[in-house]
């Protein structure tokens, strides 16, 4: 029997590529606010839809046993201030507060962005303090930091 990963944000790019990849693996799951457009429909995934910043979807998460759970949600408003906070920092807490309490994670990845550093070069470095410009940026290294 495969181990159960859930990937938060499935049906976006990121998403998409880690679940075509992982489903050779692991039994997965996405959780994405939308559906996947037809194009990129899997076969065996299990989709999930919800907003993360919101309780109620964390109660549909409860019962699940995940071994592995990857972050990489992250619906980008440049306009919407409050959305970007509770997409990136709200989502993440919630998804760390329900897991910390289960006994069978294995890992939870936080996939951060590179809006966290600013106006520091590329290559970016996580030893580097993160010096964020936009409202996205500080929601990500918030979640990160979390």
């Amino acid at each position: 029997m495969k181990d159960k990963i859930l990937i938060v944000g499935g049906t976006g790019f990121f998403g998409y590529h880690l679940s075509k990849y992982f489903k050779k693996y692991y039994d997965v799951t996405s959780l994405s606010k939308n559906k996947p457009k037809k194009k990129r429909e899997l076969s065996n995934i299990s989709y999930m839809f919800g907003d993360i910043s919101k309780k109620k979807t964390m109660s549909k998460l409860e019962n699940k046993n995940f071994k592995y759970v990857i972050n990489c949600s992250g619906y980008v408003n440049h306009i919407d201030k409050k959305s970007n906070y509770n997409n990136h920092f709200i989502g993440c807490k919630n998804l760390v507060e329900l897991f910390k309490k289960k006994k069978n994670i294995k890992l939870f990845i936080q996939v951060g962005s590179s809006a966290e550093y600013g106006a520091h070069r590329s290559p970016q470095s996580e030893k580097k303090p993160g010096k964020p410009k936009t409202t996205y940026g500080i929601s990500k290294l918030r979640a990160s930091k979390y």
